[in-house]
């Protein structure tokens, strides 16, 4: 029989594939399989299932958790519930990652296949985030997601290199410089170096040494030294020792320092080898040939190694002029993976950085939380085995009043200390002290050599330090209110420059999360000082039950008796208590309180709370609103004006008219602009105080009063909406806010004129909504200034009372803002006052009452009051010119 040959089997296995896949799925381990993922350039077992753990084992308490197994020399995770068709999942899983773009190694043509391939590949991703709650955290993950992936070239094993050396020895280097020219991942492409220089020289033995600088200082360090050529190199990830070799010390450091190629026939010949390594593992080192790596920029980055050339033989000159020039394609590799190396760094920087500013608007509520979230966060990307902050409550403080402290995670979590358990560290940490003083940043790298630590600290705590990275915490000021600590690196190292960097940002995150949320506990702290003086005022502004059953015990006169429904009704008729009574009457005749099914005893409540909630000025008091109500009245009772209205509007009316005014101060809307008054800065400069009177209204409307006088008790309202349905409250409330706001004399003159015109339309009615709402805004206007329409012994009294008021105002504006009032407030011009009446009836009253009287000719007696009331003023303002003239003259 024959002997065969590996062609031979070869041919028979691609003959028979059944066979073959049926082998392969018997015999194959999970190094085997390995080997064919790297070789046509896929993911490990360990890299695929380290990828999926992260989102898929949260929670490894629930019934589907990932479980890891342990096959072979290789690990993989699967689910309790599809245990045995594990291996299934693994193929399936195998052959879909075949179609993914993260493995291909070369960008697609453009054609129409490949956009339609595009924009499939768009809407999965779409739908992949669409299928997620739209919290802002989901949010944040789709927009800092890393649209870059490692390109991989199907890299062939040892065995196959050597057979294609065999073959075309040209074909072979171009083989393995493709091997490494896309890996852009240092450890991966390490792996790849080492080997194929062993291959490219045939050495036994292989190193690799990076230059990087610690502290200031240049030292070369490897994960890969002494290497056999044909063993099976672990990824670099799960190596977790390092060799590091002093700048200029060795062979190697020789080399590095100087550029130059060592090569040695008998290594230990040669004085600057050491033999400490071939003493510990039993290795004997013959041969060696060392040379530099070099960038674009013909700096060295790097040493390259190879020990004991194969066949007994020395490496040749054809070995260092093979190594050289692959060394300069290794050299173009390293340079792009440190490259990309950098960008990672600063890429899971700034999302760690965006993680962090997403927490602090995700969570102000709580001071304590905010710091808790960033130590976690800081712990977690600085690798730090403590995380402390320490704060003092005022900026003159020089010590510590408040400690937060983490220490490493512990199954899963983070270890938080109580301020309680601290106080021994709150007062021994010199560090963070020194730091609070001087505001500058403390990096050390050897605690127990540095004279500022103090080793009583450990002690105290029962930690032992190493290496302490200090940084100020400052707020908005720029003033600094505590201090950032984190200790011991978990690798061992001390805290490099980019540590001091992050740690940094960190800090200033720090100090603006703390600031925002003692801001919003300082809105906190006035809200609830707000509502607590709301609730003082609304006790101090309520009326005590006794009084309420006295008033609503008292028997309601008719509106005859105090002649409710006349246009010339007096003023000054009524007393306090009287005038409560009579607009519970007003209520009454006007069906509101059986329409809308107002509880009696609440409308007494209500309306003696609307009367104590008016001030004790001059002319906008409780008897100004009674009197608007009381027109009011008449005008719907006398003027057909019940005709054009619905009861919803009239209830509206009537409660608007009676809180118009509530809470005056005895200033108009100009005062309160010109001082910039707290009503000013609440509301606005438009219709300021009127906005207030409806929001005071709606506070009395929506107040409960606690009663345990007498035999009541419990709790008492004054919502005298409160048995009206949700739609009709909806409109009553719209038509009282409108109501109020109509009162400011500016609304009126900007609307009047849509009135005057609609009256002078002929044979149009008030229906229209439109309509409605001017009409209503108008008899607001007509019921507020009706005093000009009275006698005028009344008209007298109330022009007395409202320049007083006027007056007063001016007084102020002299006095406390040195400034000139208008002659309307000048109290040393109130001689003009009938010049001054006049120049309001003509612009003001005789416009709008002479409409209302075109409009409905039931408004006469008001146009006639204004009118003889006009002729009043006249003389008195002819008289004054007389008596001026007379002055002037002395004629």
């Amino acid at each position: 029989m024959a002997a065969l040959t590996f062609p031979k089997v070869e041919e028979w296995l691609d003959a028979n594939p059944e066979n073959t896949q049926d082998y392969f799925l018997r015999k194959a381990d999970m190094i085997l399989v390995n080997k064919w993922l790297v070789a046509h350039g896929f993911q490990t077992i360990q890299e695929y299932l380290s990828g999926r753990r992260g989102s898929l084992s949260q929670d490894s308490s629930t019934p589907n958790s990932p479980v890891e197994l342990k096959c072979g020399d290789g690990f993989f995770s699967e689910t309790r519930h599809h245990r045995s068709n594990s291996k299934k999942h693994l193929r399936q899983d195998f052959a879909k990652s075949k179609m993914r773009n993260m493995f291909r190694t070369y960008e697609l043509p453009a054609s129409s296949d490949t956009s339609t391939e595009a924009r499939r590949s768009s809407l999965k991703e779409m739908r992949q985030y669409k299928s997620l709650p739209p919290t802002s955290i989901n949010m944040l993950s789709m927009l800092i997601q890393s649209r870059v992936r490692l390109p991989r070239y199907p890299s062939k094993d040892a065995d196959m290199k050597r057979e294609l050396r065999h073959i075309n020895e040209r074909d072979f280097f171009l083989e393995i410089v493709k091997d490494i020219s896309n890996d852009l991942d240092i450890k991966s492409l390490s792996t790849k170096i080492v080997a194929n220089v062993g291959l490219l020289v045939d050495a036994d033995n292989g190193s690799l040494f990076f230059v990087e600088n610690k502290a200031g200082k240049q030292i070369l360090v490897s994960k890969l030294f002494d290497v056999h050529t044909g063993a099976n190199i672990l990824p670099a990830s799960e190596v977790e020792w390092t060799t590091q070799v002093p700048w200029g010390k060795g062979i190697i450091g020789h080399v590095a320092e100087t550029g130059d190629t060592v090569n040695l026939r008998h290594a230990g010949q040669d004085p600057r080898y050491s033999n400490d390594v071939d003493r510990i593992t039993g290795y004997k080192t013959d041969s060696l040939l060392c040379m530099p790596i070099r960038d674009a920029d013909d700096e060295i980055i790097g040493v390259s190694q190879v020990i004991n050339k194969n066949g007994g033989e020395g490496f040749t000159v054809d070995d260092e002029k093979m190594l050289a020039t692959y060394l300069t394609f290794c050299g173009i590799a390293i340079h792009n993976a440190h490259i990309f190396e950098a960008y990672t760094r600063e890429y899971e920087r700034n999302k760690a950085l965006l993680e962090v500013v997403h927490d602090l608007f995700e969570e102000q509520t709580s001071f304590e939380n905010v710091i808790q979230m960033i130590m976690q966060r800081t712990q977690t990307l600085l690798k730090c085995e403590r995380c402390s902050v320490l704060l003092r409550e005022n900026t003159s403080e020089p010590s510590f009043t408040k400690v937060f402290d983490l220490a490493y995670p512990v199954r899963n979590g983070h270890s938080k200390l109580s301020a309680d358990n601290l106080s021994d560290l709150k007062l021994a940490n010199k560090i963070a002290e020194l730091v609070l003083v001087t505001g500058e940043t403390i990096n050390i790298t050897d605690a127990y050599q540095d004279p500022r630590f103090d080793p009583e600290t450990d002690k105290l705590t029962g930690f032992h330090t190493r290496s302490i990275l200090c940084k100020p915490i400052r707020n908005n000021k720029f003033q600094i209110i505590g201090v950032a600590q984190i200790v011991n690196r978990t690798d061992g190292r001390p805290f490099d420059d980019c540590d001091d960097q992050l740690f940094e940002a960190f800090a200033i995150f720090c100090g603006l999360g703390m600031t925002n949320a003692m801001l919003y506990e300082e809105v906190l702290k006035i809200s609830a000082k707000q509502s607590v003086a709301l609730e003082v005022l609304s006790y101090h502004a309520s009326v005590n039950g006794d009084e309420v059953m006295k008033t609503k015990l008292q028997p309601v006169p008719e509106a005859n008796h105090w002649n409710l429904k006349s246009l010339t009704f007096n003023d000054f008729s009524l007393n306090r208590d009287e005038m409560v009574l009579a607009g519970i009457r007003i209520f009454q005749d006007l069906g509101l309180i059986r329409r809308y099914k107002i509880d009696y005893e609440t409308l007494c409540r209500w309306m003696l709370t609307v009367r104590k909630n008016y001030r004790n000025v001059a002319y906008h008091n409780w008897r100004h609103a009674f009197n608007v109500c009381q027109v009011m009245f008449a005008i719907l009772t006398q003027c057909n004006m019940r005709n054009h209205l619905t009861e919803k509007e009239c209830l509206g009316l009537a409660v608007a008219a009676l809180c118009h005014d509530l809470d005056h101060r005895g200033t108009n809307n100009a005062f309160q602009q010109k001082t910039s008054s707290a009503l000013a800065q609440l509301y606005g400069t438009k219709a300021t105080l009127e906005h207030h009177h409806f929001n005071h209204a709606v506070m009395i409307l929506n107040s409960e009063v606690k009663l345990s006088s007498g035999n009541q008790s419990g709790a008492k309202g004054n919502n005298i909406f409160a048995n009206v349905s949700s739609e009709e409250y909806v409109e009553v409330m719209n038509i009282l806010k409108q109501a109020i706001l109509a009162t400011d004399l500016s609304v009126h003159l900007q609307g009047r004129s849509k009135f005057f015109a609609m009256v002078e339309e002929d044979g149009v009615g008030w229906e229209d909504k439109e309509r409605k709402t001017v009409l209503r805004d108008i008899l607001m206007t007509a019921c507020d200034v009706a005093a000009i329409t009275k006698p005028w012994e009344v008209q007298r009294q109330v022009a007395d009372l409202v320049m007083s008021e006027f007056f007063d105002q001016g007084d102020k504006e002299r006095n406390e803002l040195n400034i000139q009032p208008q002659a309307l407030m000048d109290r040393e011009r109130q001689d003009e006052l009938p010049k001054l009446q006049l120049g309001w009836i003509d612009g003001i009253c005789l416009p709008l009452y002479k409409a209302l009287a075109k409009m409905e000719p039931k408004f006469q007696p008001m146009l006639d009051g204004v009118l003889a009331n006009r002729q009043q003023w006249e003389i008195l303002d002819a008289e004054r010119l007389s008596k001026q003239a007379f002055i002037e003259t002395g004629v």
